[in-house]
């Protein structure tokens, strides 16, 4: 075989390798950062856990606020304070004693028009207020595919940034009453997750995407 021809073929077997290595069916950093960053596309919204409105917060509740700033009269405190919610206090019905209704003072809260903005509906479930986004950072690591069935799998690690936070997210009244907000917002950047992947005939896919 003369020089050409090893050259030749030295560059088609070199080609091949990056081909190989470039597959979107790999596994490597920028797939899983290609995959990943696909479900923060269609699930990366951040938001507080579904809330039917109204809410009637309770005597003991306001009570046990200082103590237990993450119960409901604590968080409809917090989000009365951006201007979310607001509360009045109204008695609901109560027993008949002696011919005399006896009622149960509450606060009742009802959502105001400056959260509706905020509010995020998925079809056959509950509007949440939402408050931000996620964004992929960094890809840390993953484990080497393993073959489950007719398909692999690996898991990846990586950390994550937030984006369009709203401002009303960063008060420290609504950090302390929404405590997974408040890890959110003050490990940013720095917090680690690990995502399933699975490998289809188009590529890596997280699970759950299509859920």
């Amino acid at each position: 075989m003369n020089k050409t021809a090893i050259s030749l073929v030295l560059g088609a077997t070199l080609v091949a390798s990056l081909s190989a290595c470039n597959s979107k069916t790999s596994a490597n950093e920028e797939n899983f950062g290609l995959t990943i960053s696909q479900y923060f596309d269609k699930k990366g919204d951040l938001c507080l856990d579904p809330i039917k409105w109204p809410v009637d917060v309770y005597e003991i509740d306001i009570r046990q606020q200082k103590l237990y700033p993450d119960n409901a009269a604590g968080q409809m405190s917090a989000l009365e304070a951006v201007g979310l919610a607001k509360g009045e206090e109204i008695e609901l019905p109560g027993a008949v004693v002696d011919g005399k209704a006896s009622g149960v003072k509450v606060r009742r809260y009802i959502m105001t028009d400056a959260a509706k903005p905020y509010l995020h509906a998925k079809p056959g479930k509950q509007p949440r207020i939402c408050w931000g986004r996620k964004s992929l950072s960094k890809v840390i690591r993953w484990a080497d595919p393993a073959k489950v069935g007719d398909h692999e799998e690996s898991s990846v690690i990586y950390t994550y940034k937030l984006s369009n936070v709203a401002d009303w997210a960063r008060k420290p009244q609504v950090k302390e009453a929404f405590p997974e907000l408040g890890r959110n917002i003050d490990g940013e950047r720095s917090q680690k997750e690990k995502i399933y992947v699975k490998l289809t005939p188009n590529g890596w896919e997280a699970f759950g995407l299509n859920d």
